[in-house]
């Protein structure tokens, strides 16, 4: 599990806010690497005590990425970055994030990131993973690494975490 995904310790306080740019009609939704997404205004993002730590140590933007009901983002690495920080907003108890972290095969063993309700998790976006979306839009919450962290690893990100307080 560690190589793949690791729950931080800290219970965000963004629910609110991430539910009000989902359901409000002035969101801009844009396509992005096949989702569509929303960014999120930084003032929003330090309103959370970890990313508000984070930042003093590293360089992100923080976005909401939809998926659409009955909708599967088939098995891949990412191509343009190594970790990310999610936390899965909202679904409807009925969407999967599997990781394989043997390598994608024919038949192959899994692991399932279950998401636990306002928490972060250091995301490993080089082991191979899929989301299986079934009835209902699901809304994550993704901090993507700019500038001189652009290039940031899982492990980095992690220690990150750890030396900040965060880590279990």
């Amino acid at each position: 599990m560690d190589t793949c995904f690791y729950p931080t310790n800290h219970k965000s306080t963004l629910g609110p806010a991430l539910s009000s740019i989902i359901y409000s009609s002035t969101t801009s939704w844009t396509p992005y690497y096949n989702f569509k997404a929303a960014y999120i205004d930084p003032t929003i993002l330090f309103e959370d005590a970890l990313l508000r730590t984070l930042s003093g140590k590293r360089h992100f933007v923080g976005g909401l990425l939809e998926i659409p009901p009955h909708t599967v983002y088939n098995w891949h690495t990412d191509t343009d970055r190594h970790c990310g920080l999610n936390m899965l907003v909202y679904d409807d108890g009925q969407s999967r994030c599997l990781f394989a972290p043997e390598g994608e095969q024919v038949v192959m063993p899994t692991i399932e990131l279950k998401y636990k309700p306002n928490t972060f998790y250091v995301f490993n976006t080089k082991v191979p993973h899929t989301v299986i979306n079934f009835t209902a839009p699901r809304y994550m919450f993704s901090l993507e690494f700019i500038g001189r962290d652009y290039g940031l690893t899982y492990n980095e990100l992690l220690s990150d975490i750890k030396e900040l307080g965060y880590g279990n």
